[in-house]
């Protein structure tokens, strides 16, 4: 068998300076090794620093060898009748790897640091509206309730200003209905009560049983009045407010008999019919709201039609249901109300010049606001071949 071929390396190569170019080679070549076998396993070309022996058995792929205790890393691969093995010293591997560490390491730990200061200038200047935004509201007076505005507002926090500014203009809003109760209550209030306060002096300088008595008459229909209007003012104030009504089913058909029965004295009084009319005639109607609003706004609408109604007329409740939509329908035969002045009727405490039922002027704007918060229209037409009034709300489909 002939000498196999050997490739001798130029000599010994120092370490330092792994990596730089030489003339003489480099350093990595007494690490790595080569043999080429032919198919009787005889060795035709080696490296110098493979052994004469195989580095491992004759069979394609990686394997790991060991050869004088040092550990190596050899590929085995045929070519035609000749198969070919390359050996890595673990020392290669093991110094690529920390090199490969060191060199995905070295980025990181420059590049964090710098990442987090960055990091605190970009959320510095990010939330720096929010801290301008908190010194304005700790800044504030507790009746101001102007907008909040800012010179710079993020994307990400424009929704929460606006929320805050229409939090702040329904609080506004809130504000003024209560200062306009007040006002409007000492208003309306100081006439009645004046009027308690004569009859009440006239009672006490009454110098027979019979004057004292009809004094305190007259203040007992003053002061039944005036509970009607103080009522009547709350009743306004809660159908005003903006909170969003229950959404429970209530039968209009058992509210309209509930207020005919609650209006049954003056209505027998007066001599009056009250009818309630469903169509289809086994109709409930069923709406979705707030059972005491509902009961409000039809009590409000019998009262009235009871105060206008001349005696012995009628009055009529038409409950019409179609296609999941209702219509309430309070129809009297009293004076009526001119075209004109139909929709300044639903403004609190209006009162039709010359209009003799004594009312307080906020049936109807109460209806109007309840209807409102229940999504349903009002209509004011003429009654029953044109005589009387005729007043229409029609609610939704649910």
């Amino acid at each position: 068998m002939a000498s196999p071929i050997v490739i001798e390396l130029p000599g010994p190569i120092e370490a330092a300076g792994h990596d730089a170019p030489r003339t003489e080679g480099h350093y990595y070549e007494t690490k790595i090794a080569f043999q080429v076998w032919n198919a009787e396993r005889q060795l035709l070309v080696r490296s110098a620093s493979a052994p004469d022996v195989p580095f491992a058995p004759l069979a394609p792929g990686y394997s790991d060898e060991s050869y004088e205790d040092v550990p190596w890393r050899v590929f085995s691969l045929p070519s035609g009748t000749l198969w070919i093995q390359v050996a890595e010293h673990s020392d290669i591997r093991t110094e690529l790897s920390e090199k490969l560490a060191y060199a995905a390491a070295e980025p990181l730990v420059i590049g964090i640091p710098v990442l987090l200061v960055l990091l605190g200038l970009l959320i510095g200047y990010g939330l720096a509206p929010l801290g301008k935004l908190a010194q304005q509201i700790e800044a504030r007076q507790a009746d101001a309730l102007t907008p909040v505005s800012l010179p710079r507002v993020p994307a990400e926090m424009a929704p929460v200003l606006d929320a805050l500014n229409g939090l702040l203009g329904r609080l506004t809003s809130a504000l003024e209905r209560e200062r306009r109760f007040t006002a409007d209550a000492a208003h309306e209030l100081r006439t009645p009560l004046a009027g308690l306060k004569v009859h009440a002096q006239n009672a006490a300088r009454a110098t027979t049983p019979a004057e004292r008595q009809a004094s305190i008459d007259r203040m007992l229909v003053a002061l039944d009045r005036t509970i009607h209007l103080a009522e009547q003012m709350l009743a306004f104030s809660r159908a005003s407010t903006s909170a969003a009504p229950e959404h429970k089913p209530v039968s209009l058909r058992q509210l309209a008999v509930e207020a005919i029965e609650a209006l049954q004295a003056r209505i027998g009084a007066q001599g009056l019919k009250a009818t309630v009319i469903c169509t289809p005639a086994d109709s409930t109607a069923v709406v979705q709201g707030d059972r005491q609003k509902l009961a409000s706004l039809i009590g409000n609408l019998l009262d009235n039609a009871v105060r206008y109604a001349p005696d012995g007329s009628a009055i009529d409740v038409v409950l019409r249901e179609e296609h999941g939509a209702v219509t309430l329908e309070v129809a009297d035969e009293g004076p009526g109300i001119p075209e004109e002045l139909r929709a300044r009727v639903f403004e609190s405490y209006y009162r039709i010049p010359g209009s003799t039922g004594g009312g307080s002027g906020l049936g109807l704007a109460i209806v109007r606001e309840v209807a409102r918060a229940h999504g349903a229209a009002v209509e004011i037409r003429d009654g029953r071949g044109g005589k009387g009034t005729a007043v229409l709300v029609t609610f939704p489909s649910h």
